[in-house]
């Protein structure tokens, strides 16, 4: 199995690629997030997306999942709030390889004000049980409070 990793990741309004070697642009990045002070939760965020940027050491073809949990105060888990696997394909010769990769993160539902880890996750290899789970490449945060 090749190695993957993530060199970058960030959470931005707008990511942009284009040009013969993916040249990508990334418009709002931003950390918080701000709603009016009349603001019912839970809220639609309507669009995010996250800029990746992996790295590895060969050809790999497998999924990537994205998540976005809500965080107690002290930083542990709350809740899941969002979830997406997407598909990633690098298909070239056997030397490592750069890829930018950008992911439409639609319709986030949020329960309220708080910090939001967003995360990129590649199954791992099988542990002792066999079974095989989901280990954490990066993550991002996002700020949400109102106005």
């Amino acid at each position: 199995m090749a190695r993957l990793r993530v060199l970058k990741c960030l959470l931005a309004q707008v990511v942009r690629q284009y040009g013969p070697r993916l040249t990508s642009d990334l418009l709002g990045v931003d950390y918080f997030y701000t709603v009016p002070a009349d603001t019912e939760f839970p809220r639609r965020l309507g669009q995010l997306e996250l800029f990746v940027r992996f790295w590895g050491d060969g050809p790999f073809t497998g999924r990537v999942r994205v998540t976005v949990t809500r965080l107690h105060p002290d930083g542990s888990d709350r809740d899941r709030v969002y979830w997406r696997e997407f598909g990633l394909s690098v298909k070239r010769g056997a030397g490592p390889f750069v890829l930018d990769q950008g992911f439409k993160l639609r319709d986030v539902v949020v329960p309220g004000e708080a910090l939001y880890a967003v995360r990129v996750l590649r199954r791992g290899a099988r542990g002792w049980d066999g079974r095989r789970r989901w280990r954490v490449l990066s993550t991002d945060h996002l700020d949400i409070r109102r106005a």
